[in-house]
């Protein structure tokens, strides 16, 4: 498999970590959200802090990562057709078009679940905008580290 194309495609999927990891640490006082958008156990002060540090962010995460995620679907068909559709190939594809059709399903209602409430307002729908996002994170992290470590694989096996 070309070394550039490779190259690009980790980069990517390393950049799409880095920030999913970043998102992950920003919001890691209200993960308990994510299963639980009314628990007591993160209390509406610190729920409003984290949901307003998103706010700041969310009109130039959403569309870098779209690029960074676009890209790196288009490397990873091109590496379909290089690599004449192997097997391997082909589960690296199924790992990372799997992953992220479920997120791309949820991603503009999971947006808007936060930039349309405002962080003084209802606290309920501050808490349920949350926990949504955050789980979106956590699976966008999931999707982009495992196709990371698939495609660090790859290289090494081939």
């Amino acid at each position: 498999m070309p070394d550039v194309l490779m190259s690009l495609l980790t980069g990517l999927l390393g950049l799409g970590t880095g920030i999913f990891v970043v998102l992950s640490l920003i919001e890691k006082p209200v993960w308990r959200l994510m299963w639980a958008p009314h628990s007591n156990r993160v209390d509406d002060v610190e729920a409003r802090k984290v949901h307003a540090i998103l706010k700041r962010v969310i009109h130039l995460l959403p569309p870098t990562m779209m690029t960074t995620m676009g890209t790196a679907s288009l490397l990873v068909i091109v590496l379909l057709i290089q690599a004449g559709f192997t097997l391997a190939v082909i589960s690296v594809a199924t790992l990372f078009f799997a992953q992220l059709g479920l997120i791309v399903a949820r991603l503009f209602k999971d947006i808007r679940g936060v930039d349309d409430v405002t962080s003084d307002g209802d606290a309920i729908a501050v808490r349920d905008g949350l926990g949504a996002l955050t789980l979106l994170h956590h699976r966008g992290l999931l999707m982009t580290l495992s196709t990371l470590i698939a495609v660090l694989t790859l290289q090494i096996l081939t």
